[in-house]
């Protein structure tokens, strides 16, 4: 429990000692941790303990109350002050109106009378250190969920489900422009919604996190927004203009040291309504859905190795013939369109099942190795651990 603290500033010791003895100080949550017998002593000790109560006189050798609070008032700006003074002239009143105190007490200053200001002014303290408390962790909390909340209002205004003076309201609360952007931009990366692996999904988390920080390296500054939409694009909300130069280096940058490919699109924002920018967005995707739409045939082969994953003989040369294609031109096209080798495709397959078979089945590790395709038990353990990151077994837990 925080304990309030008090100086008493009075150059008779009879006064002193009389404020002193006649208050449970305890009792108010208060402790006195000093004496001061002049002005000059009260202002060292009120700094030196950083007091939050000071019951003072006026008429005090060095310096007098007065200008002891004036002095204070500077340097404790949160203290509460009060007078307790023999003089009752207006002009004393009128000064001490003026430095805020709390109130103004005529010797001799009865018990009762000091313990009701005291508790009106522990209440206050309390009031004021928990509304300072909650404001820090409301400020605290803002600033941790900043990231979050900025994702939200940008999936809100691409989504169109804010009017302007919304918009703009946001804007000016995250620090952007309250204007339209001039340019927007959305980033694919097709691999993302091809794997579906469930305890793969940790991995490509931190491929979308590199990829936006690549993202926000290469274009960032105080006049972008990089952000995730509900679909995991990334969209690049952008105030100033970006030059080719710049979003070029962002899909090498990726492809160079994440080894990934990814699409993007670029659009001049010439709407003037800060509510079109689902159209701009809308558009954005579109462009991306024509660079990567998937092609008739690796649709056929994605169908046939669905069908035919639990054969463990089956091959790419299989597929290729099965589509009448040559194998190279099948291997680089399901490359191309879904950024994952035919390998790597088959491998997926079997994986997806296998987890759901160790997960809701009782079958053994031997048996779900064949089920999904696998001839070799050991072959199947050794390609679950590298892909998923634990062994069959420790996944069935």
């Amino acid at each position: 429990m925080r304990m309030w603290k008090v100086l008493i500033a009075d150059d008779e010791f009879i006064i002193r000692d009389g404020i002193r003895s006649s208050i449970d100080w305890e009792e108010y949550g208060m402790e006195v941790v000093g004496e001061a017998e002049d002005g000059e002593e009260a202002v060292e000790l009120a700094i030196k303990y950083q007091i939050d109560i000071l019951l003072i006189d006026l008429n005090m050798p060095i310096l007098n109350g007065i200008t002891a609070m004036k002095r204070l008032r500077k340097d404790l700006p949160q203290c509460k002050m009060v007078v307790i003074s023999g003089y009752d002239e207006f002009h004393y009143a009128q000064e001490a109106i003026r430095l805020q105190v709390e109130d103004y007490l005529l010797k001799p200053v009865s018990s009762e009378k000091l313990q009701n200001l005291l508790l009106n002014l522990k209440q206050q303290l309390d009031l004021e250190v928990n509304q300072e408390e909650y404001f820090k962790q409301a400020t605290n909390q803002i600033k941790k969920n900043h990231t979050k909340l900025k994702e939200r209002f940008f999936q809100d205004w691409i989504a169109g489900q804010l009017n302007s003076n919304e918009i703009i309201e946001q804007l000016h609360f995250l620090s952007l422009p309250p204007v339209v952007p001039v340019q927007y931009m959305v980033i694919r990366w097709p691999e993302y919604h091809q794997n579906q692996t469930i305890l793969q999904e940790n991995d490509r988390q931190i491929f979308l996190f590199a990829i936006e920080n690549i993202v926000e390296e290469i274009v960032g500054s105080k006049m972008v927004t990089v952000f995730r939409d509900q679909s995991h694009f990334l969209n690049v909300c952008s105030w100033e203009r970006m030059t080719n130069e710049q979003t070029t280096k962002i899909k090498v940058a990726v492809q160079q040291y994440l080894k990934i490919t990814v699409y993007w699109h670029l659009e001049e924002v010439k709407e003037e309504d800060l509510t079109n920018l689902p159209n701009v967005y809308k558009l954005c995707i579109d462009q991306i859905e024509k660079q990567i739409r998937v092609s008739p045939i690796v649709k056929q082969a994605q169908n046939y190795i669905q069908q035919q994953y639990q054969d463990s003989s089956l091959t790419l040369e299989r597929v290729a013939e099965e589509l009448h294609v040559s194998t190279v031109y099948l291997s680089r096209i399901i490359k191309q369109e879904l950024g994952i080798s035919y390998v790597g495709l088959l491998t997926q397959l079997r994986l997806n099942k296998a987890t759901d078979l160790l997960k809701t089945t009782d079958m053994t590790i031997r048996d779900i190795a064949e089920e999904v395709g696998y001839e070799s038990q050991h072959y199947f353990s050794t390609t679950f651990r590298k892909n998923v990151g634990v062994s069959p077994k420790q996944f069935k837990g």
